[in-house]
């Protein structure tokens, strides 16, 4: 548990080590956007810590920027409104009002320019074929579900996934530009500044925070550490938990406590809790039971500090189960004219849906204890090999590496008939055998899938032989990526974090994945950081407005 907040009478009655108008603690997305808007809104110190040297999960992502009737949809000869990009989200589920999305959905084009001119690059060409993430050279693409057979007739699809111009991933470059512009506006950025607990007063507004500083000379050694937990590197689970243990000591041996007045208010933007092992494992057992073969995404920071200091506070977090678990199968695509069958041999997904929609049904098939499996024909099989091995048109290599060393390293088994494969996996062959013939038979009639499969992908079983590739979590070389997605609950107008009761704690705010955001529920590709912009925007006009009208601490 975080330390409760240190009680004051008021911000008058203790000395100060610093003040500033509004205190950022955490310096990634959404707490740069935050600080910028604060400074273009005329606030004259925004002062910005973060636990580590800044970037967060922002800065290891994909890049990824989810938006709507943007100019680059509009260059790519891409055609989207307001209203499909609000009824898709909203049928795919949001944990806000629908007011809120749609002021989202009317604001994304706007944010994303706002973005962009801070240098961020992003183009409109435009990658229409299924896939995690488009080949170099192609910057536009389906993220999520949007082409589902399911949303027919509830939103005409777009590609709404604009990926940063960059070889491979590119939110170290969003970060890196806002970082910079946040600096050369003025925002005072102190890195290493570990915050341990809030200052309240006898009112319980929060007026401050308390900062434990990380001194110079050990620096080097918290980056050393800070790398060691790779986010996209596999089978790197016990590593990372070493070097936050080895952070962990190394900032206990410091006991210096400074405090810092927030003249308007306090931002908690530090992130999610994917990397506090104990947090996962009480939210997501199955996933924290399979810590060591998970990627967690994000960085060492992403620990769940703020979430857990506003809760001290007495803010309320919401969804803290709510975790997003990738798997991908596509590309190469002959993988989804497979079937994904549990132990029972029975399909509980449909093969090509959105991965984040996928990686769930297989978490909860391993929370439940069933095994899973993707089914392939020989055929269909060995296609998927041949493309690992040459993906062509500049596909991105860690989505063709992970499918290859899973089928060579995985547990893939083959079998000559159904009934081999079945003995070899522990799939009930009875279960399996009306599975793959009840499919076939639909398939030779033209029937639609009962799950919602694309018609391009369905097609009838042969005799064999067939290959099953091993899909459960703990599969070390299935390489699952995951983030939590839970956290704060905060009011949709200002981003203030609430109290059960719905009341707001003055002077306390919470944006980017502390806060419950768009993307709790129902997430696509690219909504992080849509809502890191979002979110974090909305508390820098929150607390800049208290400034204008002199509610200040």
């Amino acid at each position: 548990m975080s330390e409760v907040p240190l009680r004051i009478d008021n911000a008058d009655s203790v000395k100060w080590d610093d003040t500033a108008d509004i205190v950022v603690v955490g310096f990634g997305g959404a707490g740069a956007a935050a600080a910028i808007e604060a400074r273009q809104q005329g606030v004259a110190d925004v002062l910005a810590l973060d636990q580590f040297a800044g970037g967060g999960a922002t800065a290891r992502s994909g890049g990824i920027h989810y938006a709507g009737q943007t100019r680059f949809q509009k260059e790519g000869g891409v055609d989207d409104t307001v209203d499909d990009m609000f009824n898709f989200l909203w049928a795919e589920g949001v944990p806000v009002r629908k007011e809120t999305l749609r002021r989202f959905c009317e604001e994304c084009s706007d944010n994303m320019e706002w973005v962009a001119g801070f240098g961020v690059p992003y183009s409109g060409k435009a990658w229409h074929d299924k896939c995690a993430l488009p080949p170099n050279g192609y910057y536009l693409y389906y993220t999520g579900n949007e082409k589902h057979p399911k949303f027919d007739g509830v939103a005409k699809p777009a590609p709404r996934g604009h990926r940063v111009v960059a070889d491979g991933f590119g939110g170290h470059v969003h970060f890196a530009k806002l970082s910079a512009a946040a600096r050369e506006m003025g925002v005072r950025v102190v890195p290493h500044s570990p915050v341990k607990r809030l200052v309240m007063d006898s009112a319980n507004n929060v007026v401050g925070v308390e900062v434990a500083p990380i001194p110079p000379s050990a620096w080097p050694e918290v980056e050393r550490l800070y790398k060691k937990v790779a986010a996209w590197e596999p089978v790197s689970g016990s590593r990372a938990e070493k070097a936050i243990s080895a952070n962990a000591a190394l900032e206990a041996r410091y006991s210096e406590r400074r405090l810092i007045r927030a003249r308007a208010g306090v931002l908690l933007s530090t992130g999610g809790y994917i990397y506090n092992l104990d947090m996962v494992q009480r939210h997501r057992p199955e996933i924290g039971k399979a810590y060591k073969a998970v990627m967690r995404l994000g960085s060492m920071g992403c620990n769940g500090s703020g979430i857990r200091i506003g809760e001290a506070a007495g803010g309320i977090a919401e969804h803290m189960n709510r975790v997003y678990v990738g798997r991908i199968i596509s590309p190469p695509e002959s993988q989804v004219r497979g079937l994904l069958v549990n132990a029972k041999g029975q399909r509980f997904i449909n093969e090509d849906v959105y991965i984040g929609e996928l990686g769930e049904a297989l978490a909860q098939q391993a929370a439940q204890q069933l095994n899973t499996w993707l089914v392939l024909e020989a055929k269909d099989f060995w296609e998927a090999l041949r493309f690992v091995f040459n993906p062509g048109r500049g596909m991105f290599l860690p989505f063709g590496l992970p499918t290859l060393l899973s089928i060579l390293l995985g547990g893939t088994k083959r079998g000559g008939s159904l009934q081999a494969l079945a003995s070899k996996c522990g799939i009930d062959y009875a279960g399996l055998k009306k599975t793959v013939d009840d499919y076939s038979a639909a398939a030779r009639k033209g029937a639609p899938d009962p799950l919602g499969k694309h018609a391009d992908y369905i097609k009838p079983f042969g005799d064999g032989p067939f290959y099953a590739l091993n899909m459960a979590i703990d599969n070390m070389f299935s390489f699952t990526p995951s983030f939590s997605l839970g956290g704060l609950r905060v009011d949709e107008e200002t981003g203030a974090v609430l109290r059960k009761d719905g009341s707001t704690i003055n002077g306390l705010y919470a944006a980017g994945r502390a806060a419950v955001g768009l993307c709790t529920l129902g997430y696509q590709s690219g909504m992080s950081i849509a809502d890191t912009v979002f979110s974090g925007r909305r508390a820098g006009r929150s607390m800049s407005a208290k400034i204008v009208q002199g509610k200040v601490a």
